[in-house]
């Protein structure tokens, strides 16, 4: 039978096996009197309640006594035990067998940490049998689309945000480092956009939605939504129900990316400081930071960018859980043998050299250039070989390359996407 896996980033726990993912839950927790309720349920009630409400418990997990007051009854004595509540609640919701569980877990983990989450979890149905950091899964995973010595796998959680360096050397891929970079996480970036959504109800429809805990949190619960949205190629129209009436909110494409440049900046100049261990390195992203407004191509322009994601992450674990469960239950598995495979895109040196001998297996040139911002985005779109390549301007292609583009929404007429594309060959256009 195969495995459990079960991934603990606080943004969204992921438990799943073979058959998929069958729950995310969030790492919050709202005590409240005599009762406990955990996940999404205590996520959407967190403004409401603010002195109640707990969502540091697994990246500050210890056995430290809370103050008095700040947990229910006698039961609860410090963040260790809404970890092991929210364990009890994962298995039971997950209605599956948990005597086989991999849990993959942050590199900001400590020794004591992880001694921590073993003693808790004997404590609840999930029988625990390998342990692996998180990082390197993403890193595997990479490595089957484009091969690199070098990986900075870079993961959002609630509060920080994870940069992990790995390598891979004669067959061995190896977590190198981790550091964790506080205040970037993904109630940051919430957080930001609800100071600037409520400047926007202030000033366009004189509607303060934090006036009041109640619409604050319809406010808090409504920004994911708009988060992801496609607003690349215009406004957001944000809308909110209180009151007894209806609010609307114009939020420019512009004014999003400028309010979250601070947490932008942060994230970059820790990136530029790992590249510059690692110049060459390849970059590989949870599918959450993704979706950060401006900050795709900002990255782009540093190094290739491959995005994972929960689904991807648990297909990985279950493809090298042998591995990891060679080690036991109380190892953390930090490294994998890997083998690359034949059809590996070459690491950023190997591609170098190729591309200095001018293409003998090179078929084509395509020259790229947009005008507009429905074309700009239409352009960010663009793969090869799965790869995003936004704001490149030229592009060799070889035998074998695949060149796609994903249209989500029709350009209109002042909009012009262009290529031009020239055959090496024989040099004719």
């Amino acid at each position: 039978m195969s495995p459990q896996i079960l991934e603990l980033n606080d943004h969204g726990i992921t438990f799943g096996n073979a058959e998929g993912i069958r729950l995310i839950s969030p790492g919050f927790a709202l005590a409240r009197e005599r009762s406990l309720v955990l996940g999404a349920q205590a996520q959407a009630q967190s403004r409401l309640h603010p002195n109640e409400s707990h969502s540091r418990y697994w990246q500050e997990l210890s056995l430290d006594p809370l103050p008095a007051g700040r947990l229910p009854g006698n039961r609860f004595r410090h963040l260790a035990d809404l970890a092991h509540a929210h364990l009890n609640g994962l298995a039971a919701d997950a209605d599956t067998n948990t005597d086989n569980v991999i849990v993959s877990v942050p590199g900001s983990f400590s020794r004591q940490q992880l001694g921590i989450l073993l003693g808790i979890a004997k404590q609840t149905p999930l029988a625990i049998t390998g342990l692996v950091d998180s990082a390197l899964i993403f890193a595997a995973g990479a490595q089957s689309i484009k091969a690199s010595d070098y990986t900075i796998v870079i993961q959002q959680q609630l509060h920080q945000t994870l940069f992990t360096l790995v390598s891979w050397h004669e067959g061995m891929l190896k977590v190198d480092t981790s550091v964790a970079l506080p205040s970037s996480g993904s109630q940051n970036v919430i957080d930001a956009l609800m100071q600037l959504s409520t400047e926007l109800f202030i000033d366009q429809c004189r509607f303060n939605p934090q006036h009041d805990a109640p619409t604050e949190q319809l406010l808090y619960n409504a920004l994911p939504a708009w988060l992801a949205a496609d607003a690349s190629s215009g406004s957001l129209m944000l809308e909110l129900s209180a009151d007894g009436a209806v609010h609307n909110a114009k939020l420019p494409y512009e004014s999003l990316v400028s309010s979250l440049a601070p947490i932008r900046q942060r994230l970059l100049a820790q990136l530029n400081a790992m590249l510059s261990r690692a110049p060459h390195a390849q970059i590989v992203l949870c599918s959450t930071l993704s979706e950060l407004p401006g900050l795709m191509p900002q990255l782009a322009q540093l190094a290739p960018v491959t995005t994972l994601n929960a689904e991807q992450h648990l297909a990985n674990s279950l493809t090298h859980s042998d591995q990891i469960l060679s080690g036991g239950a109380s190892s953390l598995c930090k490294t994998l043998s890997l083998s690359r495979p034949a059809s590996a895109s070459p690491t950023t040196s190997e591609a170098a050299s190729e591309t200095d001998g001018v293409a003998g297996d090179a078929l084509a040139q395509v020259g790229l250039s947009a005008q507009g911002a429905q074309a700009a985005a239409l352009l960010s779109s663009l793969r090869v070989n799965g790869e995003r390549v936004a704001n490149a301007a030229e592009l060799t292609l070889k035998q074998g390359d695949s060149l796609t583009l994903s249209i989500d929404s029709e350009a209109d007429g002042q909009n012009t996407l262009t290529f031009n594309l020239k055959k090496l060959t024989n040099g004719a256009d």
